[in-house]
């Protein structure tokens, strides 16, 4: 039940932003190989996992995947409103009192951006790093 809704909610996320929902027309099939990197800004650490998933899976599913083998682990909750909400990567957890949080980016080449949506509606593509960056805002 908690998936549909959640299916539904990127569903609905993507009709309101058309470009996220286009097709990949790479000619691209079959597995995709997603890089992944746990940064904590603060510490100025980096952990570094990889996983070769469905392409067109989504983050969360990747992250899943990732915590089968037992060397990673998240926490997340799901807002009725917003969907999947990351709350903590490897026992780490983000703090209203530090103002601190899990930023998730994306790397392709040279360029680092900031993703629009989150775990439970991103789809890696190749040649790309899905960074989640712990991190404190002002």
């Amino acid at each position: 039940m908690a998936l549909t809704a959640i299916g539904l909610l990127c569903f609905a996320a993507l009709l309101s932003f058309p470009a996220l929902g286009e097709r990949d027309h790479s000619g691209e099939q079959g597995p995709v190989l997603v890089k992944v990197d746990v940064t904590n800004k603060l510490t100025n650490t980096i952990v570094s996992y990889s996983a070769t998933v469905p392409k067109g899976m989504p983050m969360f599913g990747v992250l899943n995947k990732l915590q089968d083998t037992k060397s990673f682990n998240f926490t997340y909750s799901i807002s009725k409103s917003y969907g999947i909400y990351l709350e903590s990567v490897n026992g780490l957890a983000g703090s209203n009192a530090n103002h601190t949080y899990w930023e998730l980016l994306s790397k392709k080449g040279k360029s680092i951006r900031s993703l629009d949506v989150g775990i439970g509606c991103y789809q890696p593509k190749s040649n790309e790093i899905f960074i989640m960056n712990f991190t404190r805002w002002d």
